[in-house]
């Protein structure tokens, strides 16, 4: 794959170069498959060849918002393994509304798959549930990694109002999102950034500054972008999530007894630190990645973000 420079974005090759990821996630969303398990029907996603990796998305997403954010998984003889949570897409609540239940999900598609054992990533609102599935099946799980992942009770940001939510949170608002971020790119993630971290204003232009010489980066954001659209079929899952979160307890971490990677960005305004700081303390053995002046996006959209790839490819390679 030849190396990609600055001089592909935003100049005048930049349309051809949006066509062309356009056409990828085109081709990664398509490949939806269901499958009729013990707990439920569950919509899921399979990509590359390899040891599996289950992928687990947050909120809004689904196994395209997975898919897109763990493909490059594959290129490191990885296979990806991605569903849709309960509520989102074409998973139906039914099939496990708790973090436990949605564990038992989990157990369940990989049964109807045949997969003895997989590794398991996940970020954000895909915590409770994939951190669920290291405590309920330790047999199963070879290795976890968790990028500022939901451990304990989650509410709605402090510096999340009425306007954060009807345009990040709505389908009228993720419409507008998707045309401006093709059109106004910097300034999207300007803004994205801005709603999920704790940064300055001249920390966040340096940070989108860096991502925009950054094809990598560029490239989950818009893939960020549209793994959050068509919300009407997301809002189901969002609406039960944060109905779970609201009353989680600490989730009982110390049982999980697979060796585990955990990645906080340190400035992340949405799933604060001490998620991150819980799970390291709690699991035995942890290893920590603490991400400076990284928002909620650090493991996809940060001045690290290679060094981040790097050090979860290294930990997977090494349990696999």
């Amino acid at each position: 794959m030849p190396e990609e420079t600055y001089d592909a974005l935003f100049t005048s090759d930049f349309p051809q170069w949006i066509k062309v990821e356009v056409a990828r996630q085109d081709e990664l969303t398509a490949m939806n498959r269901t499958a009729t398990t013990a707990k439920g029907t569950v919509e899921y996603a399979c990509l590359g060849e390899g040891p599996v990796v289950l992928g687990i998305h947050g909120g809004p997403g689904g196994y395209d918002q997975a898919l897109m954010l763990f493909d490059w998984l594959t290129r490191y003889g990885f296979s990806v393994l991605a569903p849709s949570r309960p509520g989102y897409l074409g998973t139906p609540l039914s099939s496990g509304k708790t973090p436990g239940e949605q564990a038992d999900m989990y157990a369940a598609l990989l049964d109807t798959l045949g997969i003895e054992k997989t590794a398991v990533i996940f970020g954000s609102a895909g915590g409770a549930s994939g951190y669920e599935f290291a405590i309920r099946y330790p047999d199963r799980v070879t290795a976890l990694v968790a990028a500022d992942a939901v451990v304990s009770q989650y509410l709605m940001p402090a510096n999340a109002n009425a306007i954060t939510e009807a345009i990040f949170l709505s389908g009228p608002g993720e419409q507008l999102i998707s045309f401006f971020s093709t059109r106004f790119p910097k300034k999207t993630l300007h803004e994205f950034i801005q709603q999920e971290s704790l940064l300055r204003p001249e920390q966040i232009d340096k940070q989108v500054e860096t991502a925009s010489q950054d094809p990598d980066q560029m490239r989950f954001f818009f893939r960020l972008v549209r793994s959050m659209s068509d919300y009407p079929k997301r809002k189901a899952g969002v609406d039960n999530d944060m109905k779970q979160f609201a009353t989680l307890p600490d989730l009982p971490v110390n049982r999980i007894r697979c060796p585990a990677l955990i990645i906080h960005g340190t400035h992340d305004s949405d799933v604060l630190f001490y998620h991150g700081v819980y799970a390291r303390k709690n699991i035995p053995h942890a290893e920590e990645l603490w991400v400076r002046e990284g928002s909620h996006f650090c493991a996809w959209i940060s001045p690290q973000v290679h060094d981040i790839q790097e050090r979860i490819i290294k930990f997977l390679q090494s349990h696999r």
